[in-house]
């Protein structure tokens, strides 16, 4: 059993540390990941169903706040991961579960995955993968 994630971020560095932490978590698996939202729009069908979807705030052409609006029934979890202050972040979204600081740490990653599981009470299939 896994939960899938999808990464839309218009910086490949971000989109590879969340890659890396993704693999890290033996539950977690990549669907897919964007550097553009308008190719996060179209490919991301209303079949597909994504646990955590993590969100740039600052992108080009189209906001991760704005885009969480189209793809929200998409995604169990949205996550922003960005730069910008969570207050901030907050005041533009409220509607989003978790916020991730960048630069964004693994313990940080893992932690907010591990929150949000425990909170669900959703399965883990091994306690000891984080």
């Amino acid at each position: 059993m896994y939960y899938s994630c999808a990464i839309v971020d218009d910086e490949q560095h971000a989109i590879d540390v969340l890659h890396d932490y993704i693999e890290g978590i033996r539950f977690l698996k990549l669907f897919s990941a964007f550097n553009n939202p308008f190719d996060a729009l179209k490919t991301i069908s209303a079949g597909d169903k994504i646990d955590f979807l993590f969100l740039d705030i600052d992108m080009d052409g189209m906001k991760g706040t704005e885009l969480s609006q189209h793809l929200r029934s998409k995604a169990r979890f949205v996550i922003y991961a960005s730069a910008h202050l969570e207050n901030e972040v907050r005041k533009i979204d409220s509607s989003f579960e978790c916020y991730l600081g960048k630069p964004i740490s693994m313990k940080r990653f893992a932690g907010t995955i591990d929150k949000l599981i425990r909170l669900n009470n959703l399965p883990i299939k091994n306690e000891n993968s984080l």
